[in-house]
Parts: structure tokens; sequence; C-alpha cells
């Protein structure tokens, strides 16, 4: 596989901790780019002995559901997904389904020299979440880490509709969902961090248990919108989210 890595060229260096890292800010690009890019991203961080800590955000146009690295795709309606303009994109991390429609997106890709990489995989949780957190809370959005089971299991679809381990929740509702891959010692984590309602229409596109993932979501999840009573600026929440990191590590 030939790399492409042509949008690094937009990238901006942040010395944050000991390390520098490359700050991504995508717009709203398709779920196939967003995807390819951070496979991309995890494929330098483990061929190159150059590779940097990359922390990328983006968005996505037009709306798709991603489903996770091992989900199965019969899960997603995809005919109605067609007749609705919905991409599908299988995700090179774990976890399950999550509409994308209204949500500011993070990934991070660490190289196997870093020294989260020699963390295990909730330990490597725990570390990001933490700097998530105060990059919300710079936002006014009072972040915490949940204190939930290390894996979430069942058959449940929806990514959102419960919170594992480490993952950030307010008012006891999950706000953030995160999922992680490992590939020859090098790390990806990707999350979404939920800004309007729309997220909820992943029921409307499942072929099983629509209703009881529409009643979780509704019960067990949040978004920005509604903590603040608007969505911050894209720009704002990003320079939030680089402070919460260098506050973490630094």
């Amino acid at each position: 596989m030939i790399i492409d890595l042509k949008f690094l060229n937009s990238a901006q260096s942040e010395k944050i901790g000991n390390d520098e890292w490359l700050i991504i800010i995508d717009p709203a690009i398709s779920g196939k780019q967003n995807m390819d890019r951070d496979r991309a991203l995890l494929e330098w961080a483990y061929s190159d002995d150059k590779a940097k800590p990359v922390l990328r955000f983006f968005m996505w146009n037009p709306p798709a559901i991603s489903i996770g690295f091992m989900q199965p795709m019969k899960q997603i309606d995809d005919a109605k997904c067609r007749e609705n303009g919905i991409d599908i994109v299988r995700r090179p991390t774990g976890g399950k389904a999550i509409y994308h429609h209204t949500e500011f997106t993070y990934s991070v890709t660490l190289p196997p020299k870093h020294p989260m990489a020699s963390l295990s995989v909730l330990e490597t949780y725990n570390e990001l979440s933490r700097a998530l957190a105060f990059g919300l809370r710079n936002l006014e959005i009072p972040a915490k880490l949940a204190k939930g089971s290390a894996k979430i299991g069942g058959a449940n679809p929806s990514c959102f509709s419960s919170a594992s381990r480490y993952e950030l929740m307010v008012d006891g509702k999950k706000l953030v969902g995160s999922a992680q891959r490992r590939k020859h010692r090098a790390v990806l984590q990707q999350g979404s961090i939920i800004t309007g309602p729309q997220y909820l229409k992943l029921a409307d596109f499942l072929t099983e248990y629509s209703e009881t993932v529409r009643e979780e979501l509704e019960n067990h999840s949040t978004y920005i919108e509604s903590i603040l009573g608007e969505i911050p600026d894209y720009n704002d929440f990003v320079e939030a989210m680089v402070e919460g990191f260098k506050r973490a590590f630094g």
C-alpha cells in the first residue's frame, strides 16, 4: 500500500509535553476520506521512524454511519442509507455504530516510540480521555470519565447506547465515544464528540434493535448543544482541545 500523506502539508506543529505533535484541522469530508486518512496515519506511525504523534480533528459530509472494525455490516440498512444519501464506512478501530452528522470528531495517532504507546489499552484511554476532558472543560462542558465496564458487550449495535470505562460523560450521560486500534505497537484512537441531536437518527437505519437503540440513545447519551445551548465554533473547539492536551501532558 502506498501511503498518501499529502494532507499532512496543512498540519500545524505544537509542543505538547516533551514531544512535537502535528495538529490537523480538516474540513467536513466524506466518510471514506476520513477513514483513509486515519488508516494512512496509523501506517505512517508504525512504518516510519520519523513519524510524529498526530492529533486530528474532522467532520463529515455527507452524513455517514461508521461501524466498528469487527461489527457485522448486516446490522445497517444499506438500502435505506442509499435512499437518504448516507454513506456507510467501516472504521479501522473497534466499537459499534455511530451516525455522524453534527459532531466534532478527533483521532490520535501515536508511533511505537511514544510513551503512551507502551501503555495498556485502558491506560491509553485514560490518558487521552483526561486530555479531552480538560479541553471540554475549557468550553465550560463539565465532562467526567466514566467508571463503566472495561468492555461493552451484547448485541446492541449502537456505540452511544452505553459507556465503557474512561469514556466521557456529562451528568451521567455519554458525550464522547472512542475506540482504539493497535498495529505493530503503534496506536490509533478515534472518537466522536456529539454536538447536535442528529446522531439519534441512527435507530432509523438499523436492521434490528431500532426501538431499543432509540430509547437507550435518548436516555444514556447527550450532546453539546443540549449542554451549552449552542454549538461552539469549530476553530474555537479545536483551540480548546489542543490546550486541553497541553495541560494534560505538559
